[in-house]
C-alpha cells in the first residue's frame, strides 16, 4: 500500500523537477522532467481529470485534479490508479522513450505482485521487469554520481524483494496495509462522543474483537445472508442477472445484433423474442453495466461501468455491454425440459491492441480501436469490469488516430495479451529456480 504512494511519489517529483537538486548538478541537464513546463502540466493535469470519467464504480475512488490535490489530498489508492493505471498512456509521447519504457517496466511488474492469485510464470515475469527496472533506473536517473544519490529510495530496492517476500509469505495483498487502515476508518465512523476520543476508540475495538471472537465459535448467532435482489436471476458460478428489465418481449431489431444472435444460434433456427437486461453481478464483486441503461445519463453523470474483459475464441477481448439478454434455445438430449436459457452479452468488440506499442510498453499499455462488430458472448465468459479511456496517440507504425486503452482495477488478475513482457523475461533462470505452481 504504502510502496505505491512512494513509488508516485518519486517518480512524480523527478518528472516535475520538484526533487532537491545539489549545488553541484544542474536541473537544467534533467531532460525528463518534461512536467516542469507549465503548459504541459496543465495539459496532463487536464487529461487525468478527463480519464477519470471513464474508471468504474468498482474501480472506487477516482484520481482527482492532481494539481490541485497533490500535495494535499490524493489518497495512496487514487496514486495506485494514476501511476499503475493511467499514466502509462497519458505519458506516452511526453516522456522521453528511454524513460518512458523503463517506467512501463515497473508497471506489470507491480501489478502482478498486486494479485490475489500469483503463478510462478508470475513470479518470473515480475522478477525479470522489476530487476531490470531497478537497475535501469539507476542508470538512467541517478548515473552513479555522488550528488544524485538522494534519488535513489529505499523504496526503489523495496520492489526487487517483493518477489522473494511472495514465495515465503504468499501475495503482498495478504499482509497490506489496505485492511488494517479500512478497519480503523471503520472504528473511527462508530465513535459517536467527541471526548476522548482515543478511549472511544480503544472501547470499539475491544467490542468488535469480542463480537468476531463469539461469531467465530457460534457462527449460527450471526445474521443470515441476504438474498438476491427483487427480480435477480442467479446463474450459478457466481453470475446474476440485475435488473432493469424489459417489461414486455420484444423482437431482436434487423441489422447486426440481429445477426449477430441467429450466427450465435446457428442459421435455419427461428430468431426468438427477447427480454434486455441492464447488469451483470460477476463473481469478483463486481457489477458490469449496459450501454443500454448507462447511455441515458451524461457522462457526468456516471461512472463508466459497461465496457468488459472477456474470452473469445481463446483469446483475452475487450469490448462494450449494449445490453445482457436470455435466448430461448432447446434443450440438450440430457436436459429434462424441451427449452432452456443461453444467458448471452451483446457486445460490441474493441479491436486487438496494438502489438507495437503493447511490446513497447512491456505489456502495460493496450491501446484499441472500437468496432462495429457485434458479438454474442456467453455471460460467463466475462472475467471483470475494465475502464477503456480515449487517448490519440502516435503509434510506433507513425499513424495518429483516436484509440482507447485499456486500464484494470488493481488487485484482479493481469491480461496475458499474448506479447512477451520484454526481453528475457519468462526465460528459465538457473539461479532463480521457482518449483511452486503458484501461490494464493
Amino acid at each position: 500500500m504504502h510502496l505505491a504512494g512512494n513509488l508516485s511519489d518519486l517518480l512524480l517529483s523527478l518528472w516535475c523537477g520538484t526533487m532537491d537538486c545539489s549545488t553541484t548538478d544542474d536541473i537544467g541537464t534533467w531532460d525528463w522532467a518534461v512536467l516542469r513546463d507549465d503548459d504541459t502540466w496543465r495539459a496532463h493535469r487536464d487529461a487525468v481529470e478527463k480519464a477519470g470519467l471513464y474508471l468504474p464504480g468498482s474501480f472506487h475512488r477516482k484520481p482527482c485534479n492532481i494539481a490541485e490535490k497533490l500535495n494535499t489530498s490524493y489518497k495512496t489508492w487514487e496514486f495506485q490508479v494514476y501511476m499503475f493505471g493511467l499514466a502509462p498512456a497519458l505519458l506516452y509521447g511526453t516522456l522521453p522513450e528511454k524513460y518512458w519504457t523503463n517506467y512501463c517496466k515497473l508497471i506489470p511488474g507491480f501489478q502482478l505482485m498486486c494479485q490475489h492469485q500469483i503463478t510462478s510464470q508470475d513470479i518470473a515475469d515480475a522478477y525479470q521487469l522489476l530487476c531490470t527496472w531497478e537497475h535501469e533506473f539507476e542508470l538512467l536517473y541517478y548515473q552513479l554520481k555522488e550528488d544524485r544519490l538522494q534519488m535513489v529510495c529505499p523504496c526503489i530496492h523495496q520492489t526487487s524483494h517483493l518477489v522473494s517476500e511472495t514465495i515465503q509469505k504468499g501475495p503482498p495483498i495478504c499482509y497490506a496495509q489496505w485492511t488494517m487502515e479500512h478497519t480503523i476508518g471503520n472504528l473511527g465512523q462508530e465513535i459517536c462522543q467527541p471526548s476522548q476520543p482515543y478511549a472511544n476508540l480503544s472501547q470499539e475495538g475491544v467490542q468488535r474483537c469480542r463480537v468476531n471472537t463469539l461469531l467465530s465459535a457460534m457462527p449460527e448467532l450471526d445474521d443470515p445472508p441476504k438474498g438476491l435482489p427483487p427480480g435477480a436471476v442467479d446463474l450459478g458460478d457466481g453470475y446474476i442477472l440485475l435488473r432493469k428489465q424489459d417489461r414486455y418481449l420484444l423482437f431482436p431489431a434487423v441489422g447486426d445484433v440481429a445477426e449477430a444472435i441467429q450466427d450465435f444460434l446457428g442459421h435455419g433456427r427461428i430468431l426468438p423474442c427477447i427480454k434486455r437486461w441492464a447488469r451483470l453481478l460477476l463473481p469478483n464483486g463486481q457489477v458490469a453495466c449496459s450501454a443500454w441503461r448507462e447511455t441515458l445519463k451524461s457522462l457526468e453523470q456516471t461512472r463508466m461501468s459497461r465496457n468488459v474483459k472477456f474470452k473469445h475464441k481463446g483469446q483475452y477481448r475487450f469490448g462494450e455491454v449494449l445490453y445482457f439478454t436470455r435466448l430461448a434455445v432447446e434443450a440438450d438430449a440430457d436436459h429434462d425440459d424441451d427449452w432452456q436459457f443461453a444467458d448471452v452479452a451483446v457486445i460490441r468488440m474493441y479491436s486487438l491492441p496494438d502489438d507495437d506499442l503493447l511490446r513497447l510498453s512491456s505489456h502495460t499499455v493496450a491501446s484499441c480501436t472500437h468496432l462495429d462488430t457485434i458479438s454474442i458472448v456467453d455471460v460467463k465468459q466475462i472475467i471483470s469490469v475494465v475502464a477503456m479511456v480515449p487517448h490519440r496517440p502516435t503509434l510506433p507504425s507513425g499513424v495518429t488516430e483516436d484509440r482507447f486503452f485499456m486500464v484494470e482495477k488493481p488487485g484482479l488478475d493481469v491480461s496475458n495479451l499474448g506479447v512477451p513482457y520484454g526481453h528475457g523475461a519468462g526465460e528459465d533462470n538457473d539461479d532463480n529456480d521457482i518449483d511452486n505452481e503458484g501461490i494464493e
